[in-house]
């Protein structure tokens, strides 16, 4: 099975929408923050249908492809980066092995960095501005690169340009790193990068859906009640599966709710204000309260009720039939009167009057006066012709039994009802106890003021002689002699320790009912706080659905598989190549987006020993080269590596085999070294030229009271070796024959020894680097024996050549003193030009003895 089969069968089982965006990174789609929301949308949708086939049906193995090689071209604009000089450009040759030569606080760490901070690197150090400027500028610096042929900036202090990622850098730090702790190996087959890049997917998805659980995370706003009641632990007790039900029973309300909280908390004031023997003497005030006003109630019973009322019917009764018999009297005796209605009730009103009157004016006569001379106090007019007579039948029917008996019986009547109508229904005594009681229990005066209404109407409908309407107020005196005694019982029973147990009981109440309002009024932030729950449990389980753990597992898995067997066999010939013994490079663990780490450590070796701890200095140097070359191994796009420092700490007999490494590389890559070792300068341009490998050099120096950071295209006389030599004795010779004329004799003179000191320098490296270090095999420390025959085949003539050579040239240098007499003339710049082609000649011919 090839490792897209692996993928294919593992993420068909996998969420739909997992299959469907692997499918997407498989056909080159990009998939950034925008499809991240889409897709985090669609989890909570109805899923779609899949094409035929399923989603993973287009889903194909791609033609394999390598990124683009990224070469660096140079490093310029510096500013304000440690001490270097500004206005410099480092550049470094596309192709082959560049050196950069400079020695200790020359400035060539300061470049190197800049490159470490935009490029790969395991280690970084923080690039600091003139420590010793009062007010250092802002820094500034690029980096210029060749992606294939495109050529590219990126500034520093801005985001790196990520294709310079694929450069990848080495110093010290770096390998100790290497030792230390754990890498990612970059190379990922192509399979195994489509699930990488599936976790980047799924990881931004889980951020969109955390970012919406973040935004529904906060509780909301719940209705504020007392932590020690029943609604506070209804609402912590809060749910998703809380039911409409439920929240309809805990905000259930009273309707007068609002006037119960406003009397509690008027109890409650009066209780914190009061004291045990006030609040006996009120209880008993109540309930006299109480027993007067039951009292009254009872009264009133009496004073209207049903027996009051018979005895007003009888009245009336009785009334009317002495009435009707008066009136039938007066019929019979006055029928033949001129006017009717003699003994009506009006006549006989009128007749009082009259009798009332005479005694007025007849005081000395009885009723009726009827002598001669007397006239009718009514008309005035004299009593002759009947009027006497008239007066005395009058007289003689009010007086009569009948008459009498009428009049008696409408006198009791109105005697009666009059009573009835004096009769109070409500008292001042009672209307006190009413409104003193009414404080304590509100709405207790408007229920007795209506049965007082009620005894009112029925009082104005007896006396009206209309049907009164029936009150019992039984039901209500047994109460309040129930509330009476209730209160009488407590008044007796009451002491200071009760008394601050009704104080603490109608604080309860107090809180009891605001939480009733609390939550009738909250009922709206109840019911969104159980929405947002609901959502947020959506919300949850989707985001559990975007873990990445099980791709990461994959990942490891299939790294494993396909990755970890190559990159140890990798490593161990790194490890071969520079003579470590019993170490090896095994996986560790996956991470999300980076696939599986490796870490070096030892075979077979007893638990809890540490390579730092047994390797020597030399050896971890090594170890930690050979991790980077293992990473570098994998890096299919074949772009530029930098090496600073590689083999600082590196024993001598490693040395060439790093050069040799380096050299290989740079084969295949551009590779730029910084070093301050002129020995491995020396080595890595022998190996390059035997590897033919172009190499190019360039220098950093320090000039004096000037400061560090100058660069230059070739490095310093001390660096160079003998062919180098001999072309900068060229250029020398050229630069001075430039400035020849003009020049004083003194100065042609300085300027011809110090050229001369270089070619007896020259001759010197000659010897050493051609004939005597091939001599001696300093890895082992032994002599090369076989090389004795480059020496065997120098010829008499070339020692010659040699000796006059030195000779001439020593007379030139300034370090012999010419004799006065001597008259010494400097050599012209056509006898130098000479004398390089000899040292050139001689050079090249020992190099053919090597060669042959």
């Amino acid at each position: 099975m090839t490792a897209y089969e692996d993928v294919l069968d593992w993420i068909a089982t996998r969420p739909w929408w997992q299959q469907r965006a692997l499918a997407r990174i498989a056909s080159g789609e990009t998939i950034g923050e925008i499809e991240y929301e889409e897709i985090a949308k669609s989890l909570f949708e109805k899923p779609p249908a899949g094409p035929e086939g399923g989603w993973l049906a287009s889903v194909t193995a791609p033609q394999s492809t390598n990124d683009e090689p990224v070469r660096i071209l140079s490093v310029r604009g510096v500013s304000n980066v440690n001490r270097l000089a500004e206005n410099q450009e480092l550049t470094f040759a596309p192709e082959g092995l560049t050196v950069v030569y400079g020695n200790n606080g020359s400035g060539k760490s300061g470049y190197a960095r800049i490159l470490q901070s935009m490029v790969r690197a395991r280690h970084r150090a923080d690039i600091l501005p003139d420590v010793f400027a009062e007010s250092p500028g802002e820094q500034s610096g690029e980096v210029t690169f060749l992606v294939s042929a495109t050529e590219f900036t990126s500034s520093l202090g801005s985001t790196a340009d990520p294709a310079l990622g694929r450069v990848a850098l080495y110093d010290e730090h770096c390998g100790d790193t290497y030792l230390n702790s754990e890498a990612e190996i970059s190379y990922r087959p192509s399979a195994v990068q489509l699930l990488d890049d599936l976790s980047t997917v799924t990881a931004g998805v889980r951020r969109v859906i955390d970012g919406w659980k973040t935004g529904k995370g906060a509780p909301g706003t719940l209705p504020v009640v007392d932590d020690r009641g029943s609604a506070a632990t209804f609402l912590s007790a809060l749910t998703t599966k809380t039911t409409d039900a439920e929240i309809d029973a805990a905000t259930a309300c009273p309707h007068d709710v609002d006037q119960k909280l406003s009397n509690q908390v008027e109890e409650v004031a009066r209780l914190r204000t009061a004291d045990p023997r006030q609040e006996k003497q009120k209880l008993i005030r109540a309930a006299d309260a109480l027993n007067r006003v039951a009292s009254h109630l009872a009264g009133l019973d009496s004073s209207f009720g049903s027996a009051v009322h018979e005895k007003l019917k009888a009245l009336r009764a009785s009334a009317k039939s002495a009435q009707e018999a008066a009136d039938a009297a007066s019929l019979t005796t006055f029928g033949d009167e001129p006017l009717a209605a003699i003994g009506s009730p009006v006549w006989k009103a009128l007749w009082q009057a009259a009798e009332d009157y005479s005694r007025v004016v007849y005081p000395e006569h009885d009723f009726p006066h009827s002598d001669d001379g007397a006239v009718c106090v009514l008309c005035q007019q004299s009593l002759n012709g009947g009027g006497a007579a008239r007066l005395k039948r009058f007289h003689k029917f009010v007086s009569d039994a009948t008459a009498r008996d009428a009049e008696s019986a409408k006198k009791a009547l109105e005697a009666f009802v009059a009573a009835l109508g004096r009769q109070p229904v409500e008292s001042q005594t009672v209307a006190v106890a009413i409104a003193s009681f009414d404080q304590s229990e509100p709405g207790f005066a408007k229920r007795v003021q209506r049965l007082f209404d009620a005894f009112r109407a029925r009082q104005a409908a007896m006396i009206a002689d209309e049907q009164p309407a029936d009150v019992s107020v039984a039901a209500e005196v047994a109460t309040l002699a129930a509330q009476e005694r209730g209160l009488r019982d407590q008044a007796g029973s009451i002491d200071a320790a009760d008394f601050a147990g009704r104080l603490a009981q109608a604080q309860t109440e107090e809180n009891r009912l605001r939480d009733q309002i609390a939550m009738r009024e909250g009922r709206p932030l109840i019911e969104s706080e159980r929405a947002r729950l609901l959502e947020l449990a959506v919300l949850s389980d989707k985001f559990s659905e975007t873990n990445t753990r099980a791709i990461t597992d994959k990942v490891g898995e299939l790294t494993r598989k396909y990755v970890t067997e190559e990159a140890r066999d990798r490593f161990t010939r790194e490890t071969d190549r520079l003579e470590l013994e019993r170490v090896t490079f095994k996986a560790t663990r996956s991470r999300q987006g980076m696939g599986l780490l490796h870490k070096a450590d030892f075979l077979n070796a007893r638990a809890g020993a540490r390579l730092g701890d047994v390797l020597s200095e030399g050896e971890q140097t090594a170890l930690g080269f050979a991790g980077f070359l293992t990473e570098v191994h994998f890096d299919t796009s074949k772009s530029a590596l930098v090496f600073d420092d590689p083999v600082s700490s590196l024993d001598h007999m490693r040395r060439e085999a790093v050069a040799n490494r380096i050299v290989d590389l740079a084969g295949e890559r551009q590779v730029i070294v910084f070093t301050h070792d002129i020995a491995f300068t020396m080595v890595l341009r022998k190996t390059a030229e035997a590897a033919d490998v172009p190499f190019a050099t360039r220098g950093i120096e320090r000039k004096r009271k000037i400061g560090p950071g100058f660069t230059t295209l070739k490095h310093p006389w001390t660096a160079q070796d003998a062919a180098q030599r001999v072309e900068t004795l060229r250029q020398e010779v050229a630069s001075l024959r430039r400035h020849e004329e003009g020049m004083s004799d003194p100065d042609y003179q300085r300027a011809t020894e110090e050229i001369a000191g270089h070619m007896s320098q020259t001759w010197e490296r000659i010897i050493s680097q051609v004939l005597a270090e091939p001599l001696v095999d300093y890895r082992a420390l032994e002599v090369r024996v076989g090389k004795l025959r480059v020496i065997g085949r120098v010829t008499t003539n070339d020692i010659k050549t040699y000796d006059d050579s030195y000779s001439r040239i020593s007379g030139w240098a300034s370090r012999h003193d010419p004799h006065p007499e001597l008259n010494y003339t400097p050599p012209s710049v056509d006898t130098l030009t000479a004398e390089i082609d000899v040292l050139d000649e001689w050079l090249k011919s020992v190099k053919r003895y090597q060669a042959s």
